[in-house]
């Protein structure tokens, strides 16, 4: 692999390895090797695609830097957050401080499009059980037979990554983005101008949960959403009360996961499944996922994707 990557055949994914090598996060680097012995060029090449898009959706940005800082940052956070979070048993922020996270997270850009959203974006091709949820996510709910008749929306998008995958498989299908963080709707615009599907996406700033009606769609995306959400079980009732009959959404659960903004506290896999149960829905296809060095944790933190219809 590395000789692959020296050669020049992934010169975007070799000049990110090389930049996370400089810091603290030198075992993300390895894991590019790791996840190339799992999946092959194939791996490879869907790194060079996606960091191309981020690329080209922000050329204001100095890659790999922008995208390494990103990284780095997002994950010293993410580690301050678990130290915490052993000692206390619980979330940094609570679900009566949503608005502070509106006012102070969300629609700030120095941490959404400053380290936020780009690493995340990275995480989906540098930690392994994100890779192994994103290939679920093709495999179960966007390859055929699932092909939508209508309308697909993304409630908090975030990245876009999610959307531009969606888009991408469906060529012709209409999208709307909702999400209450004007970066985020910023971010996820640019990434899908990159891939040249925004002539197809219309976005609406808003916080889904207090919104008014909205369109029935085909499909639905709730990636990294219900730990973000005061009320889980009303996001459900959106999404049963806005999906269409013969319908699919995909959902997302992080499991013992602290995060700054990570205010709903999911503690096991059977909480999440029982959710969308109890709301209605019916769970199709569902995995849950650990980071491999997390494998001896007691309660590690994990995520559980879903895909999920009407009940029968």
């Amino acid at each position: 692999m590395k000789h692959d990557l020296m050669t020049g055949s992934f010169p975007l994914v070799s000049a990110l390895q090389e930049g996370l090598n400089k810091t603290l996060f030198g075992a993300s680097a390895s894991a590019v090797e790791s996840l190339h012995a799992d999946y092959g060029d194939e791996y490879l090449s869907d790194f060079e695609r996606s960091l191309g898009l981020l690329k080209k959706a922000f050329p204001q940005n100095t890659f790999p830097d922008w995208a390494v800082r990103g990284f780095q940052r997002l994950g010293s956070t993410i580690l301050r957050e678990e130290v915490a979070f052993k000692q206390t048993g619980q979330y940094s922020a609570g679900i009566e401080e949503l608005q502070t996270l509106k006012d102070d997270f969300y629609s700030n850009p120095d941490v959404m499009e400053g380290y936020y959203l780009v690493g995340l974006y990275c995480t989906y091709f540098l930690w392994p059980h994100h890779y192994e949820l994103l290939k679920f996510y093709r495999k179960s709910f966007l390859y055929p037979p699932h092909d939508p008749q209508g309308l697909v929306m993304e409630w908090g998008p975030g990245h876009g990554l999610l959307s531009v995958e969606a888009l991408g498989m469906w060529k012709e299908s209409p999208a709307l983005l909702i999400d209450l963080s004007p970066q985020s709707l910023r971010f996820s615009e640019a990434v899908l101008g990159a891939s040249g599907a925004d002539s197809r996406v219309e976005t609406r700033l808003e916080d889904v949960l207090a919104a008014g009606a909205l369109p029935r769609a085909s499909r639905i995306i709730c990636g990294e959403l219900l730990e973000h959400v005061p009320d889980p079980q009303a996001l459900i009732g959106r999404v049963k009360a806005s999906l269409e009959p013969g319908g699919l959404a995909f959902l997302t659960g992080a499991i013992n996961a602290p995060q700054p903004d990570h205010i709903f506290l999911f503690r096991s896999e059977e909480e999440l499944l029982r959710l969308v149960e109890d709301g209605g829905l019916s769970v199709r296809a569902h995995l849950t996922v650990r980071h491999p060095s997390r494998a001896g944790d007691e309660k590690p933190p994990e995520v559980t994707a879903m895909v999920v219809g009407h009940g029968d």
